[in-house]
């Protein structure tokens, strides 16, 4: 039995935690925030998103908001998380730190804000907080065409997006083979495949006595029959 003590204990050492919690995250996420606020920003990255149909408004769902969500959605390993419009990535960050999510994703157009969270990332990687097996991913791209074919959870902050867009991301979601769940700081438009199953009234960084926040059930398109071929008839001569 003592021979195999040291092969036991070797192979516990080895096993990653199921996430990568500090122990107390949310002094964490002030720490690596502090003064990296994204608020300001270039002129020629406003007119970027403002060409891309956006808004170079920026908001943020504090940290106890946003936990009282993730308490409700109890995320697991079959998990995809999507933060679009992710701004400095603090939202995406505290999902991969707080649950036990396989990946959190934050797509941001503006490089600047972008370049923030992606030094948070290195951050938070060379503090022993990101664990193989288990990706935290920054990616400065133009929401409308990235792709969200993983995402089981998503975030929209929507006060800045215009109608357009939310309806082609609502569409978007509507196709995929899975159901999601979409949480949306504003009411999003009648959709046959959108079930609304819970409203809270939290602060936000823009309104501290507090917003409507939805959550949405996405039903996924259900497969379509193949539609069967006959045989042509031969005519006869």
């Amino acid at each position: 039995m003592k021979f195999l003590l040291p092969f036991f204990l070797g192979f516990c050492l080895s096993c990653p935690p199921s996430f990568a919690e500090p122990a107390d995250p949310k002094a964490y996420l002030q720490m690596i925030y502090e003064n990296k606020g994204g608020y300001i920003i270039p002129a020629e990255e406003i007119d970027a998103i403002l060409k891309a149909g956006g808004h170079p408004q920026y908001g943020e769902i504090p940290y106890d908001s946003a936990a009282h969500i993730l308490d409700d959605l109890n995320l697991s390993r079959q998990d995809v998380f999507y933060d679009l419009g992710s701004g400095v990535g603090k939202l995406t960050l505290q999902v991969y730190l707080t649950t036990a999510v396989k990946r959190s994703v934050g797509i941001e157009l503006s490089k600047t804000r972008w370049i923030i969270a992606e030094s948070c990332r290195k951050q938070a990687t060379a503090d022993d907080h990101i664990i193989h097996g288990r990706d935290l991913v920054f990616l400065n791209q133009d929401i409308s065409s990235a792709s969200l074919s993983e995402a089981t959870v998503c975030f929209i902050s929507g006060i800045a997006f215009p109608a357009p867009l939310i309806q082609s991301l609502m569409d978007r979601f509507g196709t995929l083979d899975h159901a999601v769940k979409v949480i949306s700081v504003l009411p999003l438009p009648a959709h046959r495949q959108f079930m609304l199953i819970k409203t809270y009234n939290l602060p936000m960084s823009w309104l501290p006595e507090g917003v409507d926040v939805f959550l949405y059930q996405v039903t996924p398109t259900p497969p379509q029959p193949e539609a069967s071929i006959k045989p042509r008839k031969r005519k006869k001569r």
